[in-house]
């Protein structure tokens, strides 16, 4: 009885150390796995991080291809990548790592920016365009400049002058003085005269005077002054008639709801709008006005004549960068999402 008594208990405590065994073991697995499934979630996250400072950086910097390599990140590293699939659409692959452990993912986005395609160094709305110069030292330019066009920069070319129609870039070349046609450079070889896509002028003109960060009362002006530059560029509205003399230097969007006279020493980097009923712009006078980036003019009477006036030797030179530039940092560019795998 004793012997069996003995066999018992050995046996009960064989089963307990087994079952006891086999709890911790389970234990030890289910702790193991919930490891692992933080880990591979953080790895998740901080690839998702990586993809958002993508998105953000390009939204600043819609020419940005230089990725991140390593960049510490909630206890990981994420590095990203990105490739250009064409002049507006990028890949970007971002891949998180934390302890042995790494997710990828790779985004296909498109950028665009709150302003229409440029097309053309000077854009001139209206039905009735007329040029006029005094002086064969102008140069109006859509070959594709660097910032403080420095030199060529890598983008396509625009055409130098763009008109609405067909019929007025012929009314415009018969008219033309042919001593001035490399005067105009840019697409489709000199003169680079050439039509643009319809736009609605009267509404970009609105939407970006109502985001101005200067209002400039309309009037003549000669002084020194400086409105803004490519790192902190400025929004200025002139709700009426502009001319500017002297030396002046700005970067941003100069919008004007009337007549725009350009002379002295002018250096403007990004865009002018200039929109009235009648409107006429002159650049040049007795100074060296120099726009880098694009100018847009038209009148809101398609009746009337939208008249442009070169005078001196005044340059417009299209910059690809230079725009991209001035719209990033006024927070005007955006980043669309077309696809995203993980």
């Amino acid at each position: 009885m004793g012997q069996q008594s003995m066999i018992i208990v050995v046996l009960s405590s064989l089963l307990l150390s087994i079952s006891v065994f086999g709890i911790m073991s389970g234990w030890n697995f289910s702790n193991e796995t919930t490891a692992e499934l933080f880990e591979r979630e953080q790895a998740l996250n901080i690839t998702r991080s990586g993809v958002n400072m993508a998105v953000s950086k390009l939204r600043k910097q819609k020419t940005w291809r230089t990725g991140f390599d390593e960049v510490r990140v909630a206890g990981g590293s994420v590095s990203v990548g990105v490739q250009s699939l064409g002049l507006d659409t990028v890949r970007i692959i971002s891949v998180g790592t934390i302890n042995g452990f790494s997710h990828q993912a790779e985004v296909v986005a498109k950028l665009s920016s709150i302003f229409p395609n440029v097309e053309s160094a000077l854009t001139v709305f209206g039905d009735s365009v007329e040029f006029h110069n005094d002086g064969k030292s102008f140069l109006i330019d859509g070959r594709d400049y660097m910032p403080n066009a420095t030199g060529f920069g890598p983008y396509p070319p625009v055409s130098g002058m763009g008109v609405q129609s067909e019929k007025i870039v012929k009314d415009l070349k018969s008219h033309l003085d042919p001593k001035i046609e490399n005067n105009f450079q840019g697409a489709g070889g000199v003169p680079s005269i050439g039509s643009f896509s319809p736009s609605d002028l009267a509404a970009l003109h609105k939407f970006y005077a109502d985001r101005a960060t200067t209002t400039l009362p309309p009037g003549a002006y000669a002084y020194n002054g400086v409105f803004g530059t490519l790192d902190d560029p400025e929004i200025v509205y002139v709700p009426g008639d502009l001319e500017w003399n002297g030396t002046i230097k700005g970067s941003g969007i100069l919008v004007v709801d009337g007549k725009l006279q350009l002379s002295g020493n002018i250096a403007w980097d990004g865009i002018i709008l200039t929109l009235s009923g009648d409107v006429t712009i002159e650049l040049g006078g007795t100074g060296n006005p120099h726009i880098l980036g694009t100018v847009w003019v038209g009148n809101t009477d398609p009746s009337n004549i939208t008249d442009v006036t070169i005078t001196g030797n005044p340059s417009i030179k299209y910059s690809y960068l230079t725009l991209m530039t001035v719209l990033g940092n006024l927070g005007l560019l955006d980043v669309e999402i077309l696809s995203y795998y993980e």
